[in-house]
Parts: C-alpha cells; sequence; structure tokens
C-alpha cells in the first residue's frame, strides 16, 4: 500500500468546522440538561435518530467504494445492509440525546472499519463511573486505576460482573459500540471504558463484579457516580497502555534507535533526512531499532525511504516491489467517482496542506481529481481501474540484491499503530525485520477518509472515497513475535527490555 493519504487534510477541516459551527445547535438539544442522565424522556429523539441514520446510510451507500455494485465486494454491501436495519430499530426506540448518540456509534462500529465512525458535536460532560478503571494485558483485565476508597482491587484482575465472564461482557458492551472486537488493539485502546457509563441505553451497567488478587477473589458492589469528562479522560489514555516514540536517531546500548511517531510531520521528514545521512553508521551497528509507537499514519513513503537507507534501495525494491512503480488503480488508489467525492478532492485540492506537500503531492491530487471528474462525466463509477492483475510472485530471496544491513532489523510497534503505520509494519516485516511490542490496528483496502454533518448537526459520520486494488481485503493486524507485557510507554524501561531480551531473541 503506497498510497498517500489525505485523511489529515480532511480531518483538520472539519475540526476547524466543528470549531465554528457546534455552538450554534447547543441550545436546540431537546430533553437536555446540565449532565445528561436526568432529562425525561423525549420523543423528539427518534425522528431525530431516524434521519441522521438514514443520512449515514446514503453517504455510505453514495460514496464508500465498496457500496459501488462494479467492485463486488459483497461482504461490505452485506454489512452496510445489516448496519443500516440495526440502526434504523435502535432509532425507533430512543427517547435522549445518550441514546441518539449510541445509536450512530453502533452504525459505525458495525461497519468493522475503524475509519467509518460517528463523531458527536456534544458529548456528555459527566458520565458515571464506578471509581475502577482497567486496562486489557494480554488476556487479563488488570485494574490500574482507582479512587482511593477502591484501592483493595488495584493491580487485581476483573473475573466476572453480574455473573457474566469479563470477556463477554465487554465484547458485548464495548465491542458494539466503540471497538471492531476483532481486533485486538481495539480491545486494549477501549478496555478502560469497561466500568465507565455514558447513559447507553442498549446495554445494562454492572451491578457487582468479582476480581481476584494473590489467588483471593473479592466481589465489589460497584458504586456508580459522576465524574468530569476532563478529568476522566487522561486516566482512560494513560490506562490504554499505548506509547510516544517522538522523532529523532540514536545511540541505544550498542545499536540506534529510530523513533518515528507518525508519517505526515516535517518531524518525520527531519528523521527521514536523519537516517539517510547516518546509513553508514546505522548498516554497520549490530542492531537497528524502528519504534513506531503511536504512529496513527501520514505517508508509506517515508518507510520505503527509511528501509531503502538501511537496506540499500535495491534491496528493498526486490523484496517490496520498486518504490516509484505506480500501484494498480492509481498512485492514489482508485476513487469512487461520486459528486461529494469529487467536490471534497476540489476541496483538498485548494488545501494550503497539500501545497506544503511538494509538486508530486500535488500532482497526485491534480491528477486524481482529473481522473475523478472525468470518469463521473463518462458515468463510470471508479476515477481508475479496479481490476487488478495477480502479482507474479516474488524471486526468492537468494536471488534478490543483498541488503547492506549488516545487523538486526528490530521494528517495534503498539497498539495504536493503523493505517499507513499498517503498512510500513507490513513492509518491514517482509524485509526480515524482528516484530516486537504490542499487535498493530488493522484497516482495510479503503482509503482516504472523509466526514461531514448530520442533518440534525448533533454528529458528523465519516466515509471513505478510494480503494487500493492491489491491496488485500484487511491489513493486519500485525501480531509481534515477541509481546512486550509492561508499560510500552515507559521509554526506559522499553530501551532496557529491547536491549536484553529482544535483541538476543532477534538474532537466535
Amino acid at each position: 500500500m503506497m498510497t498517500f493519504k489525505l485523511s489529515t487534510v480532511r480531518i483538520l477541516a472539519t475540526v476547524l468546522a466543528m470549531a465554528v459551527a457546534a455552538p450554534a445547535a447547543f441550545a436546540q438539544i431537546p430533553g437536555w440538561n446540565i449532565d445528561g442522565f436526568q432529562a425525561p424522556a423525549d420523543p423528539r429523539w427518534s425522528p431525530i435518530a431516524t434521519q441522521d441514520v438514514e443520512a449515514a446510510f446514503r453517504l455510505l451507500r453514495d460514496n464508500h467504494p465498496g457500496a459501488a455494485p462494479e467492485l463486488h465486494d459483497l461482504e461490505f454491501q452485506q454489512r452496510l445492509k445489516n448496519a443500516h436495519t440495526l440502526a434504523l430499530k435502535r432509532a425507533g426506540t430512543v427517547t435522549s440525546y445518550r441514546g441518539y448518540l449510541f445509536v450512530l456509534a453502533g452504525f459505525a462500529t458495525d461497519m468493522g472499519d475503524k475509519h467509518i465512525w460517528s463523531r458527536p458535536t456534544f458529548v456528555v460532560n459527566l458520565p458515571r463511573w464506578a471509581g475502577i478503571i482497567v486496562s486489557k494485558r494480554g488476556n487479563a483485565w488488570i485494574v490500574t486505576d482507582t479512587e482511593p476508597d477502591q484501592s483493595t482491587v488495584l493491580s487485581a484482575s476483573l473475573i466476572s460482573c453480574d455473573g457474566e465472564a469479563v470477556q463477554d461482557l465487554a465484547q458485548k458492551n464495548i465491542g458494539g459500540f466503540h471497538a471492531v472486537w476483532s481486533v485486538g488493539a481495539q480491545q486494549i485502546q477501549n478496555a478502560p471504558w469497561l466500568l465507565i457509563d455514558e447513559g447507553n441505553p442498549f446495554i445494562t451497567r454492572p451491578k457487582a463484579c468479582v476480581f481476584e488478587h494473590n489467588s483471593q477473589r473479592e466481589t465489589v458492589t460497584l458504586d456508580w457516580v459522576r465524574i468530569k469528562r476532563e478529568n476522566l479522560l487522561p486516566r482512560i489514555k494513560k490506562a490504554a497502555g499505548a506509547g510516544a516514540a517522538g522523532f529523532g536517531v540514536r545511540r541505544v546500548g550498542q545499536g540506534y534507535w529510530i523513533a518515528l511517531q507518525d508519517l505526515l510531520s516535517d518531524k518525520a521528514r527531519a528523521v527521514v533526512k536523519a537516517v539517510e545521512d547516518q546509513k553508514t553508521e546505522l548498516r554497520e551497528a549490530p542492531y537497528v531499532v524502528l519504534d513506531l509507537r503511536g504512529n496513527g499514519g501520514g505517508s508509506s513513503v517515508m518507510g520505503r525511504q527509511i528501509a531503502a537507507s538501511l537496506l540499500g534501495a535495491a534491496a528493498a525494491d526486490g523484496r517490496l516491489g520498486p518504490a516509484t512503480e505506480a500501484a494498480c488503480g492509481g498512485p492514489d488508489g482508485s476513487w469512487r467517482a461520486s459528486e461529494d467525492n469529487i467536490k471534497q478532492l476540489e476541496f483538498v485540492q485548494a488545501s494550503p496542506l497539500v501545497a506544503r506537500g511538494g509538486p508530486e503531492i500535488k500532482k497526485m491530487v491534480q491528477d486524481t481529481l482529473r481522473d475523478a471528474r472525468s470518469a463521473f462525466a463518462q458515468g463510470k463509477a471508479f476515477s481508475a481501474s479496479i481490476n487488478c492483475p495477480i502479482e507474479p510472485p516474488k524471486p526468492p530471496a537468494a536471488t534478490q540484491p543483498s541488503s547492506l544491513m549488516m545487523g538486526r532489523l528490530i521494528l517495534l510497534t503498539d497498539n495504536l499503530c493503523f493505517s499507513s503505520c499498517l503498512s510500513v509494519t507490513d513492509d518491514f516485516r517482509m524485509l526480515g525485520a524482528f516484530h516486537v511490542g504490542q499487535t498493530t490496528d488493522a484497516a482495510t483496502r479503503y482509503v482516504d477518509v472523509r466526514e461531514q454533518y448530520l442533518p440534525s448537526g448533533y454528529s458528523i459520520f465519516s466515509t471513505l472515497e478510494s480503494v487500493d486494488p492491489s491491496s488485500p481485503n484487511e491489513v493486519g493486524p500485525f501480531e509481534p513475535l515477541l509481546t512486550y507485557g509492561g508499560d510500552i510507554a515507559d521509554t526506559a524501561a522499553l530501551e532496557k527490555w529491547v536491549v536484553e531480551v529482544a535483541v538476543p531473541a532477534a538474532v537466535k
């Protein structure tokens, strides 16, 4: 997947629009009160939810590549049909803003792609919680934060609630509304929400839970109290257990550490340049670590540039295919040639971020817009070919150009690795990197996300606009060969583990 992701441009534009437009709707929220929990049932929410579900459905049906009959993605089309039906059923029952929120959240989650989301204009400012936050560590659900009066269960394992095993409870309460449950990274990301109550009317709040510590079990009756969202979110973020690589190239032990927290910023481009400038030392080092913690994507081209600097361009191209080769469907994939997708391309073309991306990115957007307009005028569904020939098998490694690296290449990811980070992970695994850390997130071959307001103004919903037909239907999740069980945000401890555990394991 060598496509440049334009998602950041669209998200930034929407965030700016929200900053201007959001306050206008506040006074119009039916049945609203100061915390969203005591408002009486209000029948106006059902038609509001229904109209927004229908708008979200049309957004996907008319713009998402998977919904186009020409692509023959019957699985996506069936998923869209099922998600739409369930969302309409739920919409007919809601009587509150919080119910409305979870109708849209469930619709988005049921699409099975993290790039499809529902983002509320307003959030519940005072959710309830039980004074306990859990984190998912491997298969265990561990209490990692509590209020002082619940400190007896700190570090304990959550076993069950109201007689239901914790994994089953989490799959029902989190999996249907926060996470694609088949993706382990999303379970990790959303685990801290398990004992948080935002008023979802489609789930049952637990009353009592069983915890185990040092082989002793304790049943705790949960006391649900309100907490300010601004105080809760930092604790949720910490409990999710992701890291932040930062940026730069540095010595760690006898080897080198390349920190690359995104694939888009000027800081990331500086890292790519630093790797090229220091390639002689990096190639001669006993090991080099590529740290992608916290990396949510950008342009996978940066990963290919680092690979070429480390292994040599001939070795990287021999294993991955030439970096300059246009992907089937075009360098930015094949766009669904809908009227609204074309308008979005026009907006992107005029964006300052595209101008700062340089002439290559500017030309790519111009060419994609030209092809999409041409396809639309001819009544075609896509801007470029969606029928890719089967790639011939790559020659065996023994006949490919030798890598210029003398030492071991180690790839480090956490659960936030997403979008183009997945492409880089896939590339480096193919290059022979020893993968350590946490499992990555997952995506599909559909790319280039945009979002728009739903008719009520209370939520925005996203769709994807293009497809990379040369990619597999699912990209990731990628499971590491060696899993890190500690706090992956603790860089000093992680570096020590890599040097003492991961490096010896990699060279066996």
